[in-house]
């Protein structure tokens, strides 16, 4: 196997508890890791702003202060607390979705671009929507309603999620937008800009660090996921990855995100203990 000089990781499910905080046996192999001089960056679904996320008080953000959120839609440096680039579905595009779905069971949920927007297709207080719920740990900015502001529509987003959808339509969105879907059951979807998905962000920091894609891996579970996990030199999957993901990966961990699948992968193809 080649030298690993950038690790890349997904959060929810592979490094971090899903929906949740960093899993604890996690953090010291990561930053001895980092003290070897081994990159380590951070590429996932969830915006960059989101409490859970806090890597600077686990001191894995002090070498490389970069994350990568919303699938590819924002990358931010943590240290300038500025957008180093910005991917986005324009607003004439997310128009035509929330149009979409008007008088449906799907819901849309928008990260408007300015990084303290969220735009819901319709209200969801009023029926229980239990990823919703979840949805909501990771934003406490202002949340606004389609229907309120469809008149003044003037909002990009970094990504926008589906619940409650299916796969024809996102089939469509796909189809007739051009935009990148990714989802693993058919009934939540992450939907990026055309183009933007976790390989962008590998060529990105491949680019950035000047760092060779075969001196890459990049460790996931999800389907969205994918894209990165086929394009880096060095593609790993954990017990609970997708099973696409298992298929395309070149290494396989043994161990479910819970077990410290990431600690694993550090410790015996980085560290070499």
């Amino acid at each position: 196997m080649n030298e690993i000089k950038l690790l890349v990781l997904d959060m929810d499910g592979t490094s971090y508890h899903k929906m949740g905080n960093i899993i604890e046996s996690n953090i010291k192999p990561l930053q001895d890791a980092i003290k070897t001089g081994t990159k380590v960056a951070f590429v996932t679904g969830r915006p960059v702003l989101a409490k859970p996320n806090n890597l600077k008080a686990h001191n894995l953000a002090e070498e490389n202060a970069i994350l990568i959120g919303c699938n590819s839609g924002c990358i931010y440096d943590l240290n300038t607390e500025k957008v180093l680039k910005s991917s986005p579905i324009k607003s004439d595009q997310a128009k035509q979705l929330f149009e979409e779905v008007k008088n449906t069971d799907t819901i849309l949920w928008g990260y408007v671009d300015d990084l303290n927007t969220v735009i819901l297709s319709r209200k969801v207080n009023d029926v229980y929507n239990e990823e919703c719920h979840w949805e909501g740990r990771f934003f406490d900015g202002e949340y606004l309603i389609y229907e309120d502001v469809k008149d003044n529509f003037n909002f990009d987003f970094f990504k926008i999620l589906g619940f409650n959808g299916n796969y024809d339509l996102y089939e469509k969105f796909e189809k007739e937008f051009n935009l990148n879907i990714a989802t693993n059951d058919g009934k939540i979807a992450e939907i990026n800009a055309p183009g933007i998905n976790k390989k962008f962000a590998i060529d990105w920091l491949s680019e950035y660090f000047n760092i060779p894609l075969e001196n890459i891996a990049a460790m996931g579970d999800g389907m969205n996921d994918l894209p990165m996990i086929e394009h880096a030199g060095i593609g790993v999957a954990l017990k609970n990855s997708e099973p696409k993901i298992k298929e395309v990966a070149q290494v396989y961990i043994d161990k479910e995100n819970t077990e410290g699948a990431v600690a694993e992968f550090v410790n015996k193809y980085i560290l070499n203990k």
